[in-house]
């Protein structure tokens, strides 16, 4: 127990703060701080890490040192360039990236680290960066906080309840119309509202799962066309879709899959090309059964470009161009595609060409 009525004089604390500080000891402490501390060269060459950043499983092996962030984080971009991390097209709109030329401009950065990882996992990152001069070499210091889980949360809430906030507006409008209505109008938006608040508590479980990596999935037999006329059919019907026009093509075939996991993807997509799209365009959904590799390929277009910062982001965690919380609609194609079906999830926009989401689904027999 301390005595509370001794304190020694401040230059003996001095003292002991230079030698703490330049002994082994101070080193090793940092090896338990709860950020990431790196210290970067003026080639963004990792010239210090405090401790390993991420868990056994996703972390890089080897000697940090001389390597650059992307690879300390097992960022899957740092292949994507040909000088690897901050080479990259992605690079451009990496928040770490924007932190360090701050710094190098001479200011404190501050931003958001999306990173990419195997296995279709992602970490996020609150970044400061911050530059300095040390025996006349210019370094940048970064410290860096996992906020993954406040993210997840942040996101899980803002669905929900975006999506609850939605159907309960729907709900408040019947109500204020019901005496103008007819008995068959009223019993149709209600058969919708019940559809979509028993579909929003079902999504909500699922993104659950999926983070918590608790999914469990069922394989079954579907019939390739038959999965993409149910989701049409069932957006169609909800009134934000109505007035929309799709025009469905597809072929017979079938497959060994996750049915719910399937479906989901396919609502997704469609969901994102009607929300894209006006009155006057059309929505193209094609549910081709490709006989000979035993896949099925979906595809879902619409005549809206997406802007390119937004194509390099399109399958990143939490982002979203619908606001902030959300993120969760493309990313979770790609996850749910590659990760629990197997697949192969890609898009393709142009001014000219509009936007195109392509899902490969192989049939899962041998799983069966």
């Amino acid at each position: 127990m301390f005595d509370p009525a001794i304190k020694i004089h401040p230059s003996a604390v001095v003292s002991q703060a230079k030698k703490l500080v330049e002994s082994p000891v101070f080193t090793d402490l940092l090896k338990h701080a709860p950020n990431i501390l790196m210290v970067l060269n003026q080639h963004r060459q990792v010239v210090y890490l405090n401790r390993n950043p991420l868990p056994a499983g996703q972390a890089a092996t080897g000697d940090y040192h001389g390597e650059r962030p992307g690879y300390c984080l097992a960022c899957i971009n740092i292949t994507k360039g040909e000088f690897g991390c901050g080479s990259s097209e992605f690079c451009r709109v990496c928040g770490f990236n924007a932190a360090i030329k701050a710094s190098e401009a001479g200011k404190t950065g501050v931003n958001e680290c999306h990173i990419a990882l195997k296995g279709g996992d992602a970490l996020i990152m609150a970044v400061v960066t911050r530059p300095f001069r040390f025996e006349n070499e210019d370094y940048i210091f970064c410290a860096l906080e996992d906020i993954s889980d406040k993210k997840r949360r942040q996101m899980l809430e803002a669905i929900f309840l975006h999506d609850i906030l939605n159907t309960a507006a729907i709900l408040e409008g019947l109500s204020e119309t019901y005496g103008k209505l007819s008995e068959r109008k009223v019993k149709m938006m209600l058969q919708d509202l019940s559809a979509n608040i028993s579909d929003e508590v079902q999504w909500y479980q699922l993104i659950s799962n999926v983070e918590d990596k608790t999914l469990q999935t069922t394989l079954s037999t579907v019939e390739v066309g038959d999965i993409a006329t149910e989701v049409v059919r069932f957006l169609r019907n909800t009134q934000a879709f109505r007035n929309r026009k799709v025009d469905l093509r597809m072929t017979e075939g079938k497959i060994v899959t996750e049915r719910t996991l399937l479906r989901r993807v396919l609502t997704n997509m469609v969901k994102n090309a009607l929300e894209a799209s006006t009155d006057n365009e059309m929505v193209l959904v094609s549910a081709m059964y490709d006989e000979s590799a035993r896949k099925a390929v979906f595809t879902v277009k619409n005549e809206q470009a997406i802007p390119l910062n937004s194509q390099l982001r399109i399958f990143q965690k939490s982002f979203s161009t619908k606001g902030s919380g959300r993120g969760w609609g493309t990313y979770s194609i790609k996850v749910l595609t590659e990760t629990y079906l197997k697949g192969e999830a890609t898009f393709h926009s142009t001014a000219k060409d509009g936007t195109t989401f392509t899902v490969i689904i192989p049939s899962l027999d041998d799983l069966a």
